[in-house]
């Protein structure tokens, strides 16, 4: 990248029930983290909103977002989808040349006020799909996790065991949802089936949640903190919409996402350069699929990366030590909370989960049946 970009600075909340309206919820959370990093709106050159029609029940949702993130009588636009590709899209703004700073923002009252597994029907195909009834998100998410289990061999109880190491990290997160606790894999799999394989604990939580990243060119990045976070690759990629024509038990639009940020960010060996990952996994079957096509870890060993802790936060490849998806998912929210957990780990500030001596982070973000739909960006520390 000609121009170099920062992550200069993040704020986020996650409740079962926030209890206020989102654009109180919106000015509670920017404001913030203007102060905490003693700027202003004026300070913002564009703002970018990442927000959902559909979880927000009403068109252009962004219109009425602008003023109490402080957008108004300034540039701004909006993204849909993904917090990852948000912020993709908020670097090439700053890589034009026109701005230095940007605000990407994004929320959903995904608790209180509307239940994801009902907006992502609309996403199937209208004509057959979305009129047979038999599909969904939860079925279909059941189909891959079967298809990745029957094809490498990994059982329902490894598949409690990356469920309940997730949950364990959520509960040592404070951004975290505050009703999560630790869990033993026979929690996991005492909780009710919803689609065979998956259990209650598999899945992701309805989650009231927003987050919040400034970003910036190099010389803002070194005038607003002394621990800038560089972004040094980003890559996407989507897949068809018709799950017959995918192999579930892989992932080809993660693997070219994760291809292309390496390519743009130097890394050669992600399982060996790549200190940290923040994957978009919103049921505990997608992690394995996730992490193998990029690199992280070899095709099909789900199962033993489960028994052996290789992904725990001491582990040789950390995995979402905040606790991933699995601890708390706002639709729309959630690849940017991975870029800001990515952004704890890096500054040294992510408090029990940490992982020591984290210089190089990798976050994922998804959209679609069966993560049709992936972005990736690596982190690093270091500036060159």
């Amino acid at each position: 990248m000609e121009r170099k970009i920062a992550i200069v600075g993040q704020a986020q909340v996650n409740s079962g029930d926030v209890g206020m309206p989102r654009e109180r919820l919106l000015f509670e959370l920017v404001k913030g983290l203007f102060d905490q990093l003693g700027i202003n709106r004026h300070d913002i050159d564009n703002y970018l909103i990442c927000s959902n029609d559909f979880t927000t029940g009403r068109t252009i949702s962004n219109v009425f977002e602008d003023s109490p993130i402080g957008a108004y009588l300034k540039d701004e636009t909006k993204a849909e989808v993904d917090g990852v590709l948000a912020t993709t899209y908020a670097m090439i703004r700053i890589m034009s040349g026109l701005y230095d700073t940007s605000l990407v923002v994004s929320n959903c009252l995904g608790a209180s006020e509307c239940r994801p597994y009902l907006v992502m029907d609309y996403q199937l195909n209208p004509t057959y799909d979305r009129q047979l009834g038999i599909l969904n998100e939860l079925s279909t998410a059941a189909l891959q996790a079967r298809c990745y289990m029957d094809t490498f061999g990994m059982t329902e109880g490894q598949l409690d065991e990356t469920a309940a190491r997730l949950l364990d990290n959520a509960a040592r997160n404070p951004d975290s949802l505050p009703s999560n606790s630790a869990v033993t894999p026979g929690d996991v799999a005492a909780s009710e089936y919803l689609y065979e394989p998956l259990r209650q604990l598999h899945c992701y939580p309805f989650t009231d949640g927003a987050c919040a990243l400034v970003l910036a060119s190099e010389e803002k990045a070194k005038e607003l903190t002394d621990t800038p976070v560089w972004i040094k690759g980003v890559g996407d990629s989507v897949e068809t919409n018709y799950l017959g024509e995918r192999d579930l038990a892989r992932s080809r639009s993660t693997k070219l996402a994760g291809e292309r940020a390496y390519g743009m960010a130097g890394i050669t060996d992600p399982a060996g350069q790549i200190d940290v990952a923040e994957v978009t996994a919103k049921f505990a079957s997608q992690e394995p699929i996730i992490t193998e096509a990029l690199g992280l870890f070899p095709e099909g060993s789900g199962g033993d990366v489960a028994d052996k802790g290789l992904a725990n936060t001491d582990g040789d490849m950390p995995v979402c030590p905040s606790g991933g998806a699995l601890g708390a998912y706002a639709f729309a929210a959630s690849g940017l909370v991975r870029l800001a957990e990515c952004f704890k780990q890096l500054t040294g500030t992510a408090g029990d989960t940490q992982v020591e001596g984290a210089r190089t982070a990798l976050a994922h973000g998804q959209d679609g049946f069966c993560a049709q739909h992936n972005a990736v960006m690596v982190l690093s520390r270091e500036e060159v």
